[in-house]
């Protein structure tokens, strides 16, 4: 379970799968700045190997609750 301030995470769900950490930052920038809170989540060594971001992908994540809103405010803006 993820902890936030004052409000639980406990189910989050991926938004999209990005190839760098830069991407997957800025979507989220973006997001938090319309009220959704976000996590972003990725296999690659605790940012020792960022390429692994390439392969892996970098997941960005939110509640349930909030997906479908971030999944078109994030359509809407590519």
């Amino acid at each position: 379970m993820i902890f936030t301030g004052n409000k639980k995470m406990a189910k989050l769900v991926t938004l999209e799968v990005f190839n760098s950490r830069t991407e997957a930052e800025l979507a989220r920038g973006y997001l938090e700045s319309m009220g959704i809170e976000t996590r972003i989540t990725a296999d690659d060594a605790g940012e020792l190997y960022p390429s692994l971001g390439t392969v892996r992908g970098v997941k960005l994540l939110a509640r349930p609750e909030d997906a479908e809103k971030a999944s078109k405010l994030l359509k809407d803006k590519k």
